[in-house]
C-alpha cells in the first residue's frame, strides 16, 4: 500500500470517539482506548504506514512528564489516569479526553473539529 492513500485524520478520530465512544467500545473506556490505540498503531506498522497517532503520543510523552512526574517511576499513564480517578474505567476515559484536549488547546493552539 502506498502512504499517500491513507486519509487517517487523528484530530477528527479522537472527536469521533469523543462524541460516540460506545461505536467504538460499547462503552466508554480507558482501557478500551489505550488497546484500540496499541492495535491501531501496529496495524500500521503491519501496512508500511508511519504512526499515525502524532498528537497522542506526544501527549502521552507530556503527561508522563508533567502529571506522572518521579512520583512514581514504574506507573504508566494508564494506570495513573485510573488511579486518579479511583479505578473508574469510564471517569478515565473521560479524563483522558479532557486532559487531551487541554494539552492541544495549550501547546499546539489547536482542538478537537467539530463531527457528525
Amino acid at each position: 500500500m502506498n502512504e499517500n492513500n491513507c486519509t487517517f485524520d487523528e484530530l477528527e478520530f479522537f472527536a469521533k470517539i469523543k462524541k460516540r465512544p460506545g461505536m467504538y467500545f460499547g462503552q466508554p473506556s480507558l482501557l478500551s482506548l489505550r488497546d484500540f490505540l496499541f492495535g491501531m498503531s501496529l496495524a500500521f506498522g503491519f501496512c508500511g504506514y508511519q504512526d499515525k497517532f502524532k498528537y497522542s503520543d506526544l501527549f502521552i510523552d507530556w503527561y508522563t512528564e508533567n502529571e506522572i512526574k518521579d512520583q512514581n517511576a514504574y506507573a504508566c499513564w494508564w494506570n495513573h489516569m485510573l488511579y486518579i480517578c479511583g479505578g473508574s474505567d469510564r471517569q478515565a476515559f473521560k479524563y483522558f479526553l479532557h486532559r487531551f484536549e487541554i494539552y492541544l488547546s495549550e501547546v499546539h493552539n489547536i482542538s478537537l473539529p467539530e463531527v457528525n
